[in-house]
């Protein structure tokens, strides 16, 4: 169903989805008009589609990600996860004498869920990931030991030295 060419014979003002009014063509020869006026009622104009966006990219930005979320929460945090018999989860995250609950699909995103509803009540937000740490934590003590090494190529074992000769 694409958009039919030819001569526009009406420009009646329609209101979208959002509630703003906007001109839709209406063409001498259009077998699907029915059909392109009911998207049309059914999405949303430019402005407002773009007006959303931007609120979920601004909203976006201040919750943090997966790995920040879990590294923000302060030291002795506490998860309670309950599996339903309905096969659904719910949970609780205790830190700092402060206790937050979600429900979810499965212990992974609940987790997360939990984190980041504990970090959002006590006002931390994304922008702590670039070294701050909450007021309530304290800083870790980092390893005086480097991680060790791998071993060098040709101390691996390969599949070919470890193969015995086929008797002919």
């Amino acid at each position: 169903m694409g958009v039919p060419t030819g001569e526009v014979v009406a420009r009646p003002m329609v209101a979208r989805a959002c509630g703003c009014l906007r001109e839709f063509q209406h063409y001498a020869v259009d077998r699907y008009r029915a059909q392109r006026l009911a998207k049309f009622q059914k999405t949303r104009c430019e402005v407002c589609v773009a007006k959303l966006n931007d609120e979920q990219r601004q909203a976006a930005a201040t919750v943090p990600k997966k790995g920040e979320a879990f590294k923000l929460l302060p030291e002795g945090a506490q998860y309670a996860l309950t599996r339903e018999a309905d096969a659904s989860w719910t949970g609780t995250l205790t830190a700092n004498g402060q206790t937050v609950a979600a429900d979810g699909d499965g212990p992974h995103g609940l987790t997360l869920a939990l984190a980041r509803a504990w970090l959002s009540a006590n006002g931390i937000t994304a922008s702590e990931e670039a070294g701050e740490k909450p007021a309530a934590s304290t800083p870790t003590a980092v390893s005086k030991h480097p991680a060790p090494k791998p071993p060098p190529p040709a101390a691996k074992p390969s599949l070919i030295a470890t193969q015995k000769p086929k008797p002919e």
